[in-house]
């Protein structure tokens, strides 16, 4: 299972609502979004550092999942943190 779609899982059990690979007004796709929160997670592969400054410089929350193979820990820990930032 790709780490995406690990970390869509999480969010969607804690009963979060967000949206898919939307496509945002700065020119680029959130693989997830929390629309209200303004929040944006992304697949590392989609994570250019010019794209973070620039979605971060719009309003964002970004949110980056981490490279390399994550652990079931690892990835409730990044889900937690995203989870926190979409509470504040």
């Amino acid at each position: 299972m790709r780490k995406l779609d690990s970390v869509t899982l999480d969010l969607e059990a804690r009963g979060l609502k967000f949206r898919h690979q939307t496509f945002l007004r700065v020119g680029y796709t959130a693989d997830i979004l929390f629309k209200k929160e303004k929040i944006v997670v992304l697949d590392t592969r989609n994570a250019d550092p010019y794209a973070v400054r620039k979605l971060k410089a719009a309003g964002y929350k970004v949110f980056v999942i981490p490279e390399g193979k994550l652990d079931d820990d690892q990835i409730k820990a990044f889900c937690d943190e995203v989870e926190e930032g979409a509470r504040e």
